[in-house]
Formats: structure tokens, C-alpha cells, sequence
């Protein structure tokens, strides 16, 4: 029988000094951002029922996907696997009645399962936030230059935020007579950017226009020029008025000096069914992976009961911690140590007049000198200071 009692399982990992610093840094900053705009923290369980990721959560988090265990009642319970539906059940519960809008933010872990993707992370620390309530435009608004601040300051201002509005997609879609499998399937190649698959499942639509713009949207990405073509394309059954929106947004974005860090990419179409507006993915230059992801989800709080609108976004901290500098690790500048048990508390004492001072100490736990020498010269702590009836300071030399 083979046991697992020295690994971590699939999609875990542990974390040691600088990059439990590295994380810290990430998540301090980005709370710093949030709590400076007005946002407020809330904390919900690892732990949340089953039953709290139906209806709208179903559309993009399949069950299989979920860490699945029971309580002492026999209850369906999962590991949470998502941020934002938590914060859904939260709103409409103990914050119901609270003034509109509400701005939150969260630092949480979330758990999902990738079966048939090996080596992609299955604990993931998120931080994120939440914008309920408000006029659609000036939320909207708010969130996206959010996210750019976040990345931008994460990433030293290299950073890449593709935007898009599911509206156009959903418009063409609509315009397309054919099932809804396979309209799934067509949006599942869309995404993938498969062009030949694409043109084997739309070729026999020629005489669709929304055809041969569903054949053309995956290389609708770039800059103002993707507008144009755009329209040029497709511009029936709402899909002009979801562009005159994204090219708002895009150009509030440029208007803050964004520049060429802001892409448009109209083939972002997945989650199809939960997105109902603006979708947005930020990016670092050499991490292959999205590390922030959000957009408009409307119909989430509806399915709680909550008539009310909402945006936000969540970021992967360990993919952004990739870009912080690795921190190293801080070593004590003074290792006190008191040779005789008798002088432990007086050794208590000078330790802390030390940490009032400022600096960086640590207890001898050892009990004899040659011990604490090997130690603080192991570790490259450059004093030792010996406590008895007087306090002798003695430097050491790393081995």
C-alpha cells in the first residue's frame, strides 16, 4: 500500500519564507488599492454548501470540477471553488438592505479540479472585488480602470488588458438558425481560436452573414481598428450598440493614458452564458496564464433573490507574485543567549530592549556556547550576545 504522508497532492504546493513574503507583498498592495477607493473587506467560509453553486454558477463551474464532502448531517458541502457566488449569497443575506452601492473585496483560497490539465494549480489564492449596485456604464467604468491600477502597479507597468463585450458575440449568435449544441460547439472553437474546425462547422452557412463573422471574430483582436472592421462585419440584433459600448470603455481607457496595454480581443467568448457585458483579462509579459479575470454578471444576484447589477474581477496571487522580486529571507542581527538558566529572564529583557531599539533578534534555545556559536554562525547571525551578570557582546563569522 503506497501512503502519501510526504507529498502535497496534485495542483498544491508548499510555500517557504520568500514566497510566503512574495504573496504577502501582492496581497498587501492590492488592499492598499481596494481600501483607498472605498472598498471593504469580507471573509466567507472555505467550507460552503453545494447547493450555493447552482443555477448561474452551474453555467462555468461543473460539479466535477468541486471538492466534494459531507457534514456530520450528511449535507453536500464543497471546498469553495469560486469567490465571487459566496459573495452573492453574503449580499443577499446579511448585507441585504445595506445602502447601494456596495464595494467589497476578498482574500480567499478557492479549490477546483483540473483532471485533464496536470500540473495547473487546484488551490489558488485569489484576491478580488465586487461592485453591486450603480449605473452599468460608471461601474463599469470603475472596475476596468481598477483591474489596469492593479496590474499596472503589480507589473511595473508592463502588463497586457484585453477587453470585450459578450454582447456582440451573444448577437450574432442569435442571428445564427442553428441548435444550441451547436452553437456551443462554435463558441468552443471560437475560444480555442481554431479556425479550420471553425470553417468546417460554418462553411455550409455561406449565405449567413452572421456566419462569416463568427468565422472572422477570433481575429478581431488589436486596436481602435477593430472597431471598424466590426461593424463592417456584424451590426444587427445588438451588436452595434454592445460595440458602441466596448469602444466607450476603450476609449476612456486610452483617454487615462493606457495606451497600447489595452487590447481588444472579441473572441473572448467563454463563459458565454454567465458574462453578460463587458469581459476583461489582464496578462504579464512571460506568464503564459491569465492572472486577473472579470467582467459583467448580472443575472448571479438575481438567482439570490437580489435585484441588483454587477462587475468585479479576480487575481491570481501566485501567478502575480511571479513578478515581485524575490524576497530574502531576514537574518537576526543579534542571537542572545543566556548560559545559565538563572539569567533566562533577565536574557527576556534585554532581548526586547533590543526589538524597542529596532532590531532583529532571536532566542538561543540551545544550552551551551559551542552550540549557539555552530548555530548563529550556521545561520550568518553576525552577534552574539551573552547574558549573565553582565551582557558580553561577541561577533561571529559565518562557516
Amino acid at each position: 500500500m503506497r501512503y502519501y504522508d510526504k507529498i502535497t497532492p496534485d495542483g498544491t504546493k508548499d510555500l517557504l519564507f520568500g514566497e510566503c513574503e512574495q504573496r504577502s507583498q501582492v496581497t498587501k498592495t492590492l488592499k492598499d488599492l481596494f481600501t483607498a477607493q472605498g472598498y471593504r473587506r469580507v471573509m466567507t467560509p472555505a467550507l460552503e454548501f453545494y447547493d450555493v453553486f447552482g443555477k448561474s454558477a452551474a453555467k462555468y463551474l461543473p460539479k466535477e470540477s468541486m471538492y466534494k464532502l459531507t457534514d456530520h448531517k450528511g449535507r453536500l458541502m464543497v471546498l469553495c471553488p469560486d469567490c465571487t457566488v459566496p459573495v452573492a449569497r453574503l449580499t443577499a443575506t446579511r448585507l441585504k438592505g445595506m445602502p447601494m452601492p456596495l464595494r467589497l473585496f476578498y482574500n480567499h483560497n478557492i479549490y477546483r479540479m483540473f483532471p485533464e490539465l496536470k500540473g495547473k494549480s487546484t488551490e489558488i489564492n485569489q484576491v478580488g472585488i465586487e461592485l453591486i449596485g450603480g449605473e452599468k456604464l460608471r461601474s463599469d467604468l470603475e472596475v476596468v480602470e481598477l483591474a489596469a491600477r492593479c496590474l499596472s502597479t503589480i507589473g511595473n507597468g508592463k502588463y497586457r488588458l484585453e477587453l470585450c463585450d459578450i454582447g456582440y458575440f451573444k448577437a450574432i449568435m442569435n442571428s445564427l438558425d442553428v441548435d444550441e449544441d451547436t452553437k456551443e460547439e462554435i463558441r468552443y472553437q471560437i475560444e480555442q481560436k481554431n479556425y479550420a474546425s471553425l470553417t468546417d462547422m460554418l462553411g455550409k452557412y455561406k449565405d449567413s452573414k452572421a456566419a462569416q463573422a463568427l468565422l472572422k471574430l477570433p481575429r478581431l483582436f488589436g486596436g481602435a481598428e477593430v472597431f471598424e472592421k466590426a461593424y463592417e462585419l456584424f451590426d444587427e440584433n445588438g451588436a452595434k450598440e454592445s460595440l458602441d459600448y466596448l469602444k466607450g470603455i476603450y476609449e476612456y481607457l486610452q483617454a487615462l493614458g493606457l495606451g497600447d496595454r489595452v487590447i481588444i480581443d472579441l473572441g473572448l467568448v467563454n463563459l458565454a452564458e454567465y458574462y453578460t457585458g463587458i469581459i476583461f483579462r489582464g496578462y504579464f509579459h512571460g506568464i503564459g496564464e491569465q492572472v486577473l479575470s472579470g467582467g459583467r454578471y448580472d443575472q448571479l444576484l438575481h438567482d439570490f433573490g437580489v435585484e441588483e447589477c454587477s462587475v468585479g474581477f479576480g487575481i491570481n496571487v501566485d501567478l502575480a507574485s511571479q513578478k515581485v522580486k524575490t524576497v530574502e529571507e531576514n537574518i537576526p542581527e543579534v542571537l542572545v543567549f543566556a548560559p545559565d538558566t538563572k539569567f533566562l529572564a533577565k536574557a527576556v529583557h534585554h532581548r526586547r530592549e533590543l526589538e524597542d531599539q529596532g532590531m532583529l533578534t532571536e532566542n538561543c534555545v540551545f544550552d551551551t556556547m559551542e552550540e549557539a556559536f555552530d548555530y548563529a554562525k550556521m545561520r550568518g547571525i553576525p552577534k552574539v550576545h551573552l547574558v549573565g551578570d553582565d551582557i558580553t557582546v561577541c561577533l561571529t563569522k559565518k562557516k
